[in-house]
């Protein structure tokens, strides 16, 4: 009875002061705003950006970029929806929304890109409240 009271308590602070020496934090915090330019927009990913490099959120497709990511907030992206266009905006990956919604006709497969719900969309810089 004895022993896994004492294990017990070994593990907790082995967990506990190796935190408090190491801070137990993310060491790279993600930031809160990110940016890039549309590069295109395809019925089964959505608006796909090119994310700038110092923000490697996406993942490289064809000769679209290196840094890719499809939005699939289509409705939200409308007036931001131009090939060239710089796009500011913050992300969540919804497991729920990995597609947009809207109807494909052709017989083509996704990008094996990230697809994020895009917020905060700005085509000059960064909002601080969140949507």
């Amino acid at each position: 009875m004895r022993t896994p009271l004492l294990l017990s308590f070994a593990l907790f602070s082995l967990t506990f002061f190796s935190c408090q020496r190491h801070k137990c934090e993310d060491p790279q915090p993600q930031p809160k705003c990110y940016s890039g330019v549309v590069v295109g927009d395809l019925c089964m990913d959505g608006v796909i950006i090119n994310v700038d490099a110092a923000y490697p959120i996406g993942l490289p497709a064809d000769t679209l970029g290196n840094n890719l990511i499809a939005a699939v907030n289509t409705d939200d992206l409308a007036s931001f929806n131009q090939v060239g266009k710089r796009i500011y905006f913050t992300y969540r990956n919804d497991p729920s929304q990995q597609w947009p919604l809207r109807v494909c006709l052709a017989n083509t497969i996704p990008l094996p890109v990230p697809h994020l719900v895009l917020s905060n969309l700005s085509e000059t810089g960064c909002r601080s409240n969140s949507r």
